[in-house]
């Protein structure tokens, strides 16, 4: 629901405490007086012991009163009520609250009214022509145009003292800011063209008259306006209304409250924070600290974004802490918060030790423990806490203050887990060289499915597309390498999904294309290596600096290591390393070469996807002998009777590697 508030205010201003820090010793306020001046006003002159303090002053309307406060000044009156009523003038009170003295004049109607500090004394000028000697001794300092937040700009105005009470007025989308009774210098009256900073207004253009000094911020797009007050400096923000300006601006805070319109001319900020609470129903807690005056028009902004310009435009800081949003300074809710630290720190210190016995089910606890120590501050103990391990029964002692043993037992919740499981499944299949073809290997690199690899065993990391090359095929993708020679290089490739793999090497044993020499599986934890070897030690003689023998071995296996990853989306990432050791024919001093192929990768499968490592080539040279029985033995004729047929195939050294994730129910039982 949007609804503008300008009617919410019903009544008066509430008077407004303004605690500010006294600069140097403290004043004390001796004297009031009162003079009656020939213009038809009234003075009340007040005397210190000291420099008089700068005063901070504001006027309300309902009712017609004028407060004056004096930072870091003591009351020596002894009077605290002064009766006057006379021209407009019903009555002064003089309060000391905090570290400040506060006059509040009673008014019949709202009057004009000056300050003016002289030495030791505070002049204060009501009715009459305050009003003019006020502001005809108030002159612009300097004018600042500033880039903002989130494509804003912002003007600050610079006076020579406060007190001026701005007036604004948006004619045509134009605002117009209107200093009352002060005066513009001469070097200073000059347009000012700020659309070098991107900013919604284009120009500034100051005008002055005997009224005052206007100032028109000419817009390239429409905006919102904000002005507030800081002593001697007038500030006016404008941001851009345009919602996309900020999410270009990269400003990543996001306000969600509901749209508000706020039109207010010189209001206490306390009494803004008043209004945005009724509105939003969030309860608003103000400090002390929190003074001034804003004078703002927005138009359907989020209410927690008005806050924060508020907030901003004050050098104010806000927590929230459920439905209640603590505003103050923000230094003073920085101390507020470190002396909140010290308080639970020095709880801590003094809170009672209390020791629990915590039984760890699937992990160390020795890891844990070490853990729960840290190191470099990341600790959970606190400086009182210990931790011990008795590894007999896999339990931690832990002693601590209670706190700290609820935020230990939350952790431990997390990390003593099961790990999950996966049964690594191997088949190692002698094959020949159309056997491949025939299971539907897919070999070879396509969209980056698959790898290849030197004579060196040299591998590279595999990205698998899951949506490239069709796996399906039955023939090879690529050739599978030169027909010469006894062996070649590794290659990889994937099996196609729709393979029943033991129905399939059964059927080529049955026909004699393949036999399976192996067929392995094994469980490990996510993230443990898992190990399987098959093969022989070959034992030689080495002769010893003595001059004995001993009986050494060397392994000549087909060893495959794989190190499994369990991804989020439930696929398996493998780290493989794989072995084939073969005896060769030659050896060195008694001792056996060993010809070597190996394989190093990373790939990524699917669960239950089974991918193929082959490549591993041997030559199997056969001579058979086809003879007629009886007459194939005769002598002449018997070659006539029997012949002799050569071949020269191809045999390959096939592994199949399946992955395959072990459900919880699984692994429990």
């Amino acid at each position: 629901m949007m609804r503008t508030l300008r009617d919410w205010l019903v009544g008066g201003l509430c008077l407004v405490g303004l605690a500010v820090c006294a600069q140097g010793q403290a004043a004390t306020l001796t004297s009031l007086e009162f003079a009656q001046r020939g213009d038809g006003g009234i003075d009340a002159l007040l005397a210190f012991d000291g420099p008089a303090p700068e005063p901070h002053s504001y006027r309300s309307e309902s009712p017609a009163q004028i407060v004056v406060d004096l930072p870091g000044t003591q009351n020596q009156l002894e009077q605290r009520r002064f009766g006057i009523d006379r021209d407009g003038v019903r009555e002064v009170s003089v309060a000391e609250t905090g570290e400040r003295t506060r006059l509040v004049f009673g008014l019949d109607e709202p009057l004009p009214y000056s300050t003016q500090r002289q030495g030791e004394s505070l002049r204060v000028r009501l009715g009459g022509d305050a009003a003019e000697r006020a502001t005809a001794l108030t002159r612009i300092r300097d004018l600042d145009f500033r880039r903002g937040d989130n494509g804003g700009g912002r003007l600050v105005v610079t006076l020579d003292h406060g007190g001026v009470t701005p007036e604004t007025d948006t004619e045509d989308d134009t605002l117009k800011v209107t200093l009352p009774g002060v005066r513009l210098p001469g070097d200073m009256d000059r347009i000012l063209d700020v659309s070098d900073f991107d900013t919604p207004v284009s120009r500034i253009v100051p005008q002055s008259d005997d009224d005052g000094v206007t100032l028109s911020f000419d817009n390239r797009e429409a905006f919102q306006h904000l002005v507030t007050q800081r002593g001697d400096q007038l500030i006016v923000e404008v941001q851009p209304r345009d919602d996309d300006t900020r999410a270009l601006e990269g400003d990543t805070q996001e306000y969600d409250g509901e749209p508000v319109s706020l039109n207010f001319q010189n209001i206490q900020v306390r009494e803004v924070l008043s209004v945005l609470s009724d509105f939003s129903g969030v309860n608003i807690v103000a400090s002390d600290s929190v003074q001034g005056s804003v004078t703002l028009n927005l138009t359907q902004v989020p209410w927690d974004q008005a806050l924060d310009l508020i907030l901003k435009s004050h050098g104010l800081a806000s927590r929230r802490e459920g439905d209640v949003i603590v505003v103050a300074p923000a230094d003073e809710l920085a101390q507020m918060e470190r002396q909140t630290l010290e308080n639970r720190a020095q709880s801590q210190q003094l809170a009672p030790l209390k020791t629990e016995y915590v039984q760890v089910r699937y992990a160390k606890a020795t890891d844990l423990a070490t853990m729960l120590r840290g190191s470099e501050g990341f600790g959970l103990l606190s400086e009182r806490g210990r931790v011990t391990v008795d590894e007999r029964t896999n339990t931690l002692l832990v002693r601590d203050t209670p706190e700290q043993l609820a935020g230990i037992r939350g952790m431990l919740d997390k990390l003593d887990v099961p790990v999950r499981q996966v049964q690594i499944e191997a088949r190692i299949v002698i094959a020949r060289d159309t056997a491949s073809q025939e299971l539907g290997v897919n070999w070879g690199v396509s969209q980056s499915q698959g790898v290849t690899f030197d004579e060196d065993g040299v591998g590279s990391v595999v990205d698998r597309n899951p949506s490239g090359a069709n796996r399906g095929s039955a023939g090879l993708s690529v050739d599978l390498g030169d027909s010469d020679g006894s062996g070649s290089a590794f290659s990889f490739g994937y099996l196609s999904g729709d393979v029943l793999l033991d129905l399939e090497l059964r059927a080529l044993e049955s026909e004699g294309k393949s036999q399976t020499i192996s067929q392995p599986k094994i469980i490990t934890a996510n993230q443990k290596k898992a190990v399987i070897k098959q093969g022989q030690e070959i034992p030689y003689q080495e002769s010893t600096s003595s001059g004995a023998t001993n009986v050494e071995f060397k392994e000549a296996v087909l060893s495959l290591e794989a190190t499994p990853q369990i991804t989020p989306d439930g696929s398996i990432v493998m780290d493989l390393l794989i072995n084939n050791d073969t005896v060769a024919d030659s050896s060195y001093d008694g001792a056996p070469a060993i010809d070597t192929n190996s394989i190093e990768t990373q790939v990524l499968v699917n669960d239950g996807e089974t991918v193929v490592l082959g490549g591993i080539l041997t030559s199997e040279q056969l001579r058979n002998l086809y003879k007629t029985p009886l007459l194939g033995d005769l002598p002449f004729i018997g070659s006539l009777f029997r012949y002799t047929q050569e071949s020269n195939e191809k045999v390959e050294l096939l592994i199949f590697i399946t992955p395959k994730i072990i459900g919880d129910e699984q692994a429990n039982r």
